[in-house]
């Protein structure tokens, strides 16, 4: 689920709180990538799903780059190709892949969460929520061996 951009609720143009929203939109530029990278690696049955999470990082880089452009900022853009923190062979690195860019973004909403005006921190604690129930259903995923633990 993923929200609309709220018109009635503006945003400061306080430099830290641009720098935040700056790093969200790189943070979400680099999921897509690595959503998209993940897909070949994901089972047929769970594709649809990773589909589904690949566009909802579109979806929310595409807020965030709406409230920079409101604040008369010109959103970062994406780079042509992300270095990988480890190297994805299989489905189970994959889902190690995805918890961790799941963590990252939820991280770095947290950080404009404390930072941000009060009436902007629901819509902004929403995005961290949904991150982290994504992170929970990544790490419930088959693991290389049977009792394997995290």
């Amino acid at each position: 689920m993923t929200q609309s951009p709220s018109p009635e609720v503006s945003i400061s143009d306080n430099q830290e709180i641009i720098d935040k929203l700056n790093l969200i939109v790189e943070g979400e530029n680099a999921a897509i990538w690595a959503f998209g990278y993940l897909l070949s690696f994901i089972p047929e049955e769970n594709k649809d799903y990773a589909a589904s999470v690949f566009n909802i990082h579109r979806d929310q880089r595409d807020i965030f780059r709406l409230k920079l452009r409101n604040l008369n900022q010109i959103p970062p853009r994406p780079k042509e190709n992300y270095q990988l923190p480890f190297n994805v062979e299989d489905i189970v690195t994959a889902y190690e892949l995805a918890v961790f860019i799941e963590n990252r973004l939820i991280g770095i909403y947290l950080q404009l969460f404390k930072i941000i005006e009060p009436e902007n921190r629901k819509e902004i604690l929403d995005f961290a929520l949904q991150g982290s129930i994504r992170l929970l259903e990544f790490k419930d995923r088959p693991r290389a061996l049977p009792g394997s633990i995290d």
